[in-house]
């Protein structure tokens, strides 16, 4: 323990600097190292080198989880409620239709459910329903709120101006097709995967869905600014107007 410097880098460097050297390096005659409370400092100090360089080596060595980027999920609130307010005509009642990840803490889900309502209630004329909190079941293997939750909701909010999925919507099925109550109600859904979707505008079950673009928008070389501008990066907005150009 000649030379903790080598070993412990600036922290043995400190100890050295404080205490001197250790064991043979004393001249003839220095009888500091025989007093018991300076060696009892000393084996403190050593002890406290020692676990700060492991714990400088952890966090050095040890990955730290990447930090998650949330302004496009922030762009996607404002971009989910623009379509809303547009397909309604700025009049009308909304039913937004979350999951409880929703509201479960400070996550990118959060920000898109908090940045959508707030985003609608800057619109004097819409009415923001409380939302309707749906229990998904990853275990089947569905992308979206089931074709029960989905038949009940409708339903239930027949006359509302429209119904916001931010849950994704239910898998089509030929044998049990997805039906509205009436042709004035809207939905606008977020489609959470990359399965086709054509058929939920060709039945005329959806007036606008967001879905996650298959590659990232390469339009330009400059880094997003707004929440918008990421969005636009890596989602788009599919109607009426547009759907036909999605894949098949």
């Amino acid at each position: 323990m000649k030379n903790l410097t080598g070993i412990f880098g600036p922290w043995g460097k400190c100890y050295t600097t404080l205490f001197g050297s250790v064991g043979g390096g004393g001249q003839a005659g220095d009888s500091g190292d025989a007093n018991p409370e300076r060696r009892k400092k000393v084996a403190v100090v050593a002890v406290l080198v020692i676990v700060a360089s492991l714990v400088s080596l952890y966090i050095t060595m040890v990955p730290h989880a990447p930090k998650i980027n949330r302004a496009p999920f922030i762009g996607l609130g404002q971009a989910l409620a623009d379509e809303t307010t547009k397909v309604i005509d700025n009049h009308g009642t909304v039913v937004p239709v979350i999951a409880d990840y929703h509201t479960a803490g400070s996550t990118p889900m959060t920000d898109e459910w908090k940045t959508f309502a707030k985003e609608i209630k800057k619109h004097s004329g819409v009415t923001l329903a409380d939302p309707v909190v749906v229990k998904l079941d990853e275990t089947m293997g569905e992308p979206g709120i089931s074709h029960a939750d989905f038949d009940k909701i409708v339903e239930k909010h027949a006359q509302a101006g429209a119904i916001v999925l931010l849950v994704g919507l239910p898998m089509w099925e030929l044998k049990n097709p997805l039906t509205l109550p009436n042709e004035t109600l809207k939905i606008i859904a977020v489609h959470n995967t990359s399965m086709p979707a054509k058929q939920y505008f060709t039945s005329h079950i959806v007036t606008a869905l967001i879905t996650s673009r298959m590659t990232p928008d390469a339009e330009g070389t400059a880094e997003p600014k707004t929440p918008r501008q990421w969005f636009d990066k890596y989602f788009q907005v599919f109607t009426a107007q547009n759907y036909q150009s999605m894949p098949d």
